[in-house]
């Protein structure tokens, strides 16, 4: 009798402890149960990293990011322009409500699906491919982009230096040191306006042989600014995919509308026009028309 009882309790237990784990493999990971599994990691990474020590800064959205860009154009007088764009968001939504704007005017415009047909791109298609790729090759590319970028609130800077000639490589690094210090400067004065937040990043195009001038050019901005203290948590991060972020094919842009502008180019106005009005601080060759100081 005992011995009966005894098997009969056993049978129970294990009956019961089968119709538990069954339902358990059998669900699928986003069940409710999944969350109970290690399997779905990747759920629980955000909470994870929020409570671990911070031994390195943490990630920086793109709410925080600034983009900084560079053209050279030669002009019509044989010379070359160099400019440095630098844009940084006002709110901290500009770059996602550039995405967005693009998506939609994608969405609704046939032209986003055709296919390239290999011939040369506009310099704005050039300069920003993502940007005007549901406009190119018609007649409203530029004032299409411009008009993006109009709608999108941010604010910029620019720094110019010409060149009588081609310029040597030392000399091209001499204008983008004081390019980028000029386009710091302008940006620090800008986050004196009550409500504004200070980046913690600049993203820019190029290689590592780009790096020290614009190190170098962060030092010292740093040092001549007598409200530094926004500027001290800025770093410098360079992007080399292909195709570039929308933040950076903004800046990039911005840079050859300005560069084409100086170097005597005659059908630059919308996005050029868009630039000026989104200054932090007007340079003199920018403000009447004029032409930049030869070097």
């Amino acid at each position: 009798m005992h011995s009966a009882f005894i098997q009969w309790l056993q049978t129970c237990i294990a009956f019961a402890a089968a119709s538990r784990v069954r339902p358990l493999t059998a669900c699928p990971v986003s069940t409710m149960h999944s969350s109970r599994r290690p399997a779905p990691r990747p759920l629980r990474r955000p909470a994870a990293s929020a409570a671990a020590p911070v031994a390195a800064a943490p990630p920086v959205t793109w709410e925080q990011t600034a983009t900084a860009a560079t053209a050279l154009v030669r002009s019509a007088q044989g010379g070359c322009v160099h400019v440095q764009a630098l844009c940084w968001p006002i709110v901290p939504t500009a770059w996602p409500l550039l995405q967005q704007a693009l998506q939609l005017v994608q969405a609704s415009r046939l032209s986003s699906l055709r296919d390239g047909n290999g011939g040369a791109r506009s310099w704005v298609g050039a300069s920003a491919p993502q940007l005007s790729e549901p406009f190119r090759d018609t007649a409203a590319e530029e004032s299409s982009v411009a008009a993006l970028l109009a709608r999108t609130p941010i604010q910029l800077s620019v720094g110019l230096a010409t060149f009588a000639e081609a310029p040597t490589a030392e000399a091209l690094a001499t204008a983008r040191r004081q390019s980028l210090i000029d386009c710091l400067a302008a940006y620090g004065e800008s986050l004196r306006v009550p409500g504004r937040s200070s980046c913690r990043r600049v993203l820019v195009a190029g290689g590592a042989e780009t790096e020290p001038d614009l190190e170098a050019a962060l030092k010292r901005v740093r040092l001549r600014l007598d409200d530094a203290d926004a500027l001290r948590g800025l770093r410098l991060q360079t992007a080399q995919e292909t195709p570039a972020p929308l933040p950076l094919e903004a800046a990039a842009v911005i840079a050859r509308a300005v560069a084409e502008h100086l170097g005597g180019g005659e059908s630059v106005h919308a996005i050029l026009d868009v630039a000026v009005a989104k200054l932090a601080r007007v340079p003199p060759e920018l403000a009447r028309g004029g032409k930049p100081k030869r070097r």
